[in-house]
């Protein structure tokens, strides 16, 4: 039985951008008090800046998702949810490994990581593709994975 996830750094991932937010958010109110400290014409542009970063960062926390692989001998199964869910997760992917047709992970420098693989559906002779973005695993994470789909 192989289990592979990303649920703490993720979770910090969330912390940190949910710390940096509110940050910002004391910046932009200690600057609405000590407004005439601040030179007039950099006023609006600064302000505008840290709503833009604030936009970006909630899309971050937004996209956001944690990624659990488990390998159960004969099936594997992929859960993929939000760090904020509570309850029940039911998986996003399960399916026996032997129908595993292609894996691959494309790692990338200023986004997250995509994990590409496609699936045989015996019932109806047709390939499946999945797609998803994961953020914080190591190379010793996805080579456990790769080596668990290998049949």
């Amino acid at each position: 039985m192989i289990i592979v996830n990303n649920k703490k750094k993720a979770t910090r991932l969330m912390n940190f951008l949910f710390a940096s937010i509110l940050l910002i958010f004391c910046t932009i109110l200690i600057g609405f008090v000590f407004k005439d400290l601040i030179k007039y014409y950099l006023r609006w542009p600064v302000l505008l800046a840290m709503i833009s970063f604030i936009i970006i960062m909630f899309n971050w926390i937004r996209e956001l998702r944690v990624f659990q692989f488990e390998n159960i001998g004969s099936t594997f199964t992929i859960k993929y949810y939000h760090p904020l869910n509570k309850g029940i997760i039911f998986p996003y992917v399960e399916f026996p490994i032997k129908n595993v047709t292609r894996f691959k992970i494309e790692k990338r420098i200023l986004k997250p990581d995509l994990m590409k693989f496609d699936i045989l559906v015996n019932e109806k002779n047709k390939i499946v593709r999945f797609r998803l973005r994961v953020v914080g695993l190591n190379r010793n994470a996805y080579f456990k994975i790769e080596n668990s789909l290998k049949p």
